[in-house]
């Protein structure tokens, strides 16, 4: 990040901002014109701050600005924690006052190497070019931290800013910002729960930040209209007046304590387990290529959709007529058999491995059409097989039940075995990584929960199901076919 320090100019003392070595050249055209002002915001007011240009030591280059203490927005979640929802508040303030030719939201998040913590009560906002002259030497690390790991999908874009400013609350609480690590936003963009941090931040602060991170694109539309984020931000300052903050400042090593406290809860480390699941069965299509065909069937399954809304709406599901044990065995056939037409009508899509079987279906499908080959061995005829070598760049895959129990009243634990091509999460994919001339094939015992209800129509819905827990069972090298590889 930007190191903050104090120089010596011309016998006056100033602080500064370290952008780059003695030897990184500033860009000209970004000192060629004249100066904007910073914007400072302070209890009483919001006024203009100047800097003063450049200046360089054997140390490094410097952005200088008038001597004040100053942190950076880091801060917020340490040794300026106490005062969070304030300093938040006076961000949005500055960048509504600063209007949009201050903002330049080009990216859609306003990159927080442009705020900073003064005298720990104030605002400081630093001007378009002075930032400009910071980025260009700031890392690919550096820059994510301060604008793409920020970034949430669906988000309108008069929205960016409210979102952003929640999303600082939420640093300021957790510790970690909502969306930054990639187990989050390859699982859905659905944050860790507020509730896992410790000291709990007040109920209405807390639901507040909630719902802001999660409000829905229509109700984000309702709040931004046809303004521009530096305008609809006054929603997220007025709602905010009433709010209170009960956090009080700690240290980093506090900070870490804490942090580590939260991932050693039971609750957390499942939760945490199944988004690294979700994740890493993302990034295998995804690096596998299929994407490009996921969109295409699901256009036409678009298509076919809306054509049909009425019929699909209230017509009986292939499940009318079984039990909840015979629906969830149903469940895991059209798995086994790639089908994802039966699963989806079987539970609309709100199945956990609809997207799976969907990804594998349409890869085994396009590589029949035009390699003439079946990429996707089921694993029960595999195993019934004696675990024959295969065709190259071909996986083995499904699911073999173990037990179906009805626990409770209308809830059913299923234990199952998992044949998949990809890791559930990094550990395993680190520890058992791709061998040349091999398909590699991860075999997992899973859980998966099933809540049902009788329709008033006459049949089982299920109402939840949820992949509870999993383990690596072992991982299985099997040899390409000689004439294949």
């Amino acid at each position: 990040m930007i190191d903050i320090t104090q120089k010596t100019v011309g016998g006056v003392e100033m602080t500064a901002l370290r952008f780059g070595t003695d030897k990184f050249d500033i860009p000209v055209h970004l000192m060629q014109k004249e100066r904007e002002a910073c914007i400072l915001v302070t209890d009483e007011d919001i006024v203009s701050f100047p800097w003063n240009g450049v200046t360089k030591d054997k140390d490094g280059q410097y952005l200088l600005l008038d001597k004040c203490n100053l942190e950076d927005i880091w801060t917020l979640s340490t040794t300026n924690r106490e005062r969070a929802l304030d300093l938040v508040r006076k961000t949005a303030l500055g960048i509504k006052k600063g209007g949009k030719k201050f903002a330049d939201l080009s990216t859609g998040i306003f990159p927080l190497y442009r705020i900073y913590i003064k005298d720990k009560k104030d605002i400081l906002i630093l001007p378009e070019d002075a930032a400009s002259i910071l980025a260009v030497s700031l890392v690919r690390s550096d820059m994510d931290a301060c604008s793409k790991d920020l970034t949430k999908k669906d988000t309108e874009v008069g929205y960016t800013l409210i979102l952003e400013m929640a999303e600082l609350l939420y640093f300021a609480s957790s510790g970690r910002f909502p969306y930054k690590d990639e187990e989050v936003r390859r699982s859905g963009y659905n944050e860790i729960p507020l509730e896992f941090y410790t000291p709990l931040l007040d109920e209405k602060t807390s639901s507040f930040i909630t719902s802001t991170l999660s409000m829905k694109e229509r109700n984000q539309r309702k709040i931004s209209g046809n303004n521009g984020p530096e305008k609809s931000i006054g929603w997220f300052i007025d709602s905010t007046e009433s709010l209170t903050w009960n956090l009080k400042n700690r240290t980093e090593e506090e900070k870490e304590i804490e942090a580590k406290n939260t991932e050693d809860n039971e609750e957390f480390k499942k939760l945490w387990k199944e988004k690294s699941r979700k994740a890493k069965t993302r990034k295998f299509w995804a690096e596998k290529g299929a994407v490009i065909a996921v969109t295409v069937l699901i256009v036409g399954f678009v298509s076919y959709f809306v054509g049909n809304w009425l019929y699909q709406t209230f017509r009986p599901p292939v499940t009318r007529d079984l039990s909840q044990s015979e629906i969830i065995e149903h469940m895991y056939s059209c798995q086994n058999n790639l089908n994802a037409t039966e699963l989806d009508e079987g539970f609309k899509g709100d199945v956990a491995q609809f997207n799976e079987v969907l990804n594998l279906y349409v890869t085994s499908t396009t590589r029949k059409a035009y390699e003439y080959i079946d990429a996707i061995t089921s694993a029960e005829s595999w195993i019934e097989e004696g675990k024959p070598s295969l065709v190259k760049d071909t996986w083995v895959y499904g699911v073999i039940p173990i037990s179906i129990t009805e626990t409770e009243e209308n809830h059913f634990v299923a234990k199952t075995e998992w044949y998949t091509p990809f890791a559930f999460d990094d550990e395993a994919e680190e520890a058992y990584g791709e061998e040349a001339g091999f398909s590699r094939t991860f075999i997992y015992e899973v859980t998966q929960e099933f809540d049902f209800e009788w329709n008033k129509r006459g049949w089982w819905v299920c109402t939840k199901n949820e992949i509870t827990d999993y383990n690596l069972l072992s991982v299985e090298y099997t040899p390409y076919l000689e004439n294949t590889i």
